[in-house]
């Protein structure tokens, strides 16, 4: 018994003196601690340091994503583009401001370098958000590369309709409705078609609210053919007359170097309508201009 007594006071004896050790090697260190910077500055800098690494492995780093397109209109404050993909429109656009802008090669550009038809990719950051409006409006985007140089064939469409609109205008009276066929061409996409009609939209809109009494009022303008037009009722065939319209048909060939050849077409009735066949339209480094043959009416 004594030696179990003995063993336990000796027990009792080390683990006091330890104890007394761990207390002073304390002590000393909190006061080496305290007595500079130079102690606790190298440190602090190692913590934080290591602090930063444990974060970096832990937490993804901030992300982006790219979306890559065709640029419709360009201007110095606001790129309109077609979102690859999209099936059903795509039409998407974004702000200039502080957004970088690269050539191919990598060289910086200014945002005014961009002219439509040309394929770029941009970024923004993950938590980028976007408008929910048509077109959709994209915020956050940071940088725009150029990825190949293509021909505007989505405006040199647009200035044909706006040349064979203009033309024998009293066609145009009091319409609420723009409809076109382009079903018998052959250059544009379903997403370009969508395109097209929006800018074509956008460009009798704005010609509506420029007149003194504002026009004829809001115009639609709808993708439809001669034939489905009839079935909905806003062509009456018996009669041929679209009462509260115009059909402006396309009928073009594939571009091939650079050129195509193309009939146009606007009709309101059987009595009235106007069109140019045997048209060219030709491009150069990717803006498209067109010459109108031979004019008829009816």
């Amino acid at each position: 018994m004594k030696k179990i007594k003995e063993k336990k006071r000796g027990g009792i004896f080390l683990y006091t003196l330890a104890l007394c050790l761990v207390l002073l090697t304390g002590c000393s260190s909190i006061q080496r601690q305290s007595g500079g910077d130079k102690m606790t500055e190298p440190r602090g800098n190692v913590s934080s340091e290591v602090g930063n690494t444990s974060r970096e492995d832990n937490e993804p780093a901030a992300r982006e994503f790219e979306i890559t397109g065709k640029v419709i209109t360009a201007d110095e404050n606001t790129i309109l583009f077609l979102q690859d993909g999209e099936e059903n429109g795509g039409l998407a656009d974004f702000g200039t401001s502080d957004v970088l802008f690269y050539d191919q090669e990598g060289t910086e550009l200014e945002a005014k370098a961009l002219r439509p038809g040309m394929r770029i990719a941009l970024s923004a950051a993950a938590d980028s958000t976007s408008v929910e409006r048509y077109p959709l409006g994209i915020t956050g985007v940071h940088k725009v590369r150029v990825l190949e140089h293509q021909n505007d064939v989505v405006g040199l469409y647009l200035d044909i309709l706006k040349a064979v609109y203009g033309a024998d205008t009293a066609l145009n009276d009091k319409i609420t409705i723009a409809a076109l066929d382009l079903t018998k061409e052959e250059n544009l996409s379903k997403q370009e078609k969508e395109a097209l009609r929006y800018l074509f939209w956008s460009y009798l809109t704005n010609a509506q609210e420029s007149l003194p009494d504002g026009g004829s009022g809001h115009i639609d303008v709808m993708l439809s053919t001669w034939e489905e037009l009839t079935e909905e009722g806003l062509i009456d065939k018996e009669n041929l007359d679209f009462p509260e319209g115009i059909l402006i048909t396309i009928k073009a060939g594939q571009i091939k170097n650079d050129s195509f050849r193309f009939d146009v077409e606007k009709w309101r009735s059987g009595l009235g309508a106007i069109g140019y066949d045997s048209c060219e339209g030709t491009f150069e480094d990717g803006a498209g201009t067109y010459r109108l043959g031979a004019a008829w009416i009816s």
